[in-house]
């Protein structure tokens, strides 16, 4: 509860939702806000259900909520409205958040009318590991820590973190950075404006980004690469075939030691080379598990063995 001194008003409290579902077993968990933040926490210590909090999120207005915001008080103001009028939007858009749940299912909905909708919202889900989640927001950072089962989360203004997902995963957001870990399962990932990162690539991956950099770690199956203006860097390929492309940033790619590949690199406007030994025929009886095609228009591209 937050006060003031003196002969100013006391605001009201702030209004904090917190509810309890019991169930066993992982749960599948859809939330969907206008804008705020939106955490989702996985662990094994959450086996007895999942706990909902819902909170007002002022410090992730984002500039277009804010304006909104400014307009409905313009309004309030010329028209004879009162001035906690802010401070019960606040509180109703949290009150009017729907949280319930339907057998394993768990859902969150922020109200989608105005002005409440422009209200940001903090969401956070604690649920058991292994769960399902699904996340939809206009404007939300997204944060996913613990190990899920599958995951889809689309915000078109905010930045997204995962820890670890077992199964079928997709992020997209706009505007934002995507910072994934270990993903086991085929991934698509996209941001139109913003970095990409992912740990582990352990099943078919395509991950695309108009302007910002990409980076991956460990790679074992198919992956491609595409962006406009970034660069590009896999820091480890065991298997897979690998497709890199960049209109005008550097490629980096480092090959697991004693692993095979077929490598074709090339550069526009810059220079290409391999620095792994070279072998004028394939390996006899073997398939080669890595076949390697990188092409950037305007930058460098390189080609090394993986850093031990």
């Amino acid at each position: 509860m937050s006060t003031e001194t003196g002969n100013g008003p006391t605001p009201e409290p702030e209004v904090v939702r917190q509810q309890h579902f019991p169930l066993t077993g992982p749960a599948e968990l859809d939330v969907q806000v206008g804008a705020g933040l939106v955490e989702v926490r996985l662990d094994a210590g959450a086996e007895d259900g999942v706990h909902v909090s819902v909170r007002h999120a002022p410090e992730a207005a984002g500039p277009f909520a804010t304006g909104i915001s400014g307009l409905v008080t313009w309004v309030t103001s010329q028209f004879g409205g009162g001035g906690g009028q802010q401070e019960d939007a606040a509180g109703e858009a949290v009150r009017q958040t729907r949280v319930e749940q339907v057998g394993q299912r768990l859902v969150v909905r922020a109200p989608t009318s105005l002005p409440l909708k422009m209200v940001p919202l903090a969401v956070t889900v604690h649920a058991p590991a292994g769960s399902r989640v699904t996340v939809n927001s206009k404007a939300a950072d997204v944060t996913i820590t613990g190990n899920a089962n599958r995951l889809d989360v689309n915000t078109g203004t905010g930045d997204v973190s995962v820890d670890r997902v077992e199964d079928r995963t997709s992020v997209y957001t706009d505007t934002g950075d995507i910072r994934l870990g270990a993903v086991l399962g085929n991934l698509r990932a996209r941001t139109g404006t913003g970095d990409l990162a992912v740990s582990t690539v352990g099943a078919s991956a395509t991950l695309n980004t108009a302007s910002g950099d990409v980076w991956v770690g460990e790679v074992t199956a198919d992956l491609s690469v595409r962006t406009g203006t970034g660069d590009l860097k896999v820091a480890d390929i065991a298997a897979g075939r690998i497709e890199l492309q960049t209109g005008s940033g550097e490629i980096r790619v480092g090959i697991r030691e004693g692993i095979p590949a077929e490598v074709d690199v090339s550069s526009g406007a810059g220079e290409a080379q391999s620095q792994l030994d070279v072998q004028d025929t394939p390996p006899a009886g073997e398939t080669v598990p890595v076949r390697l095609r990188a092409h950037t228009g305007a930058g460098n591209a390189l080609v090394t063995g993986a850093a031990a």
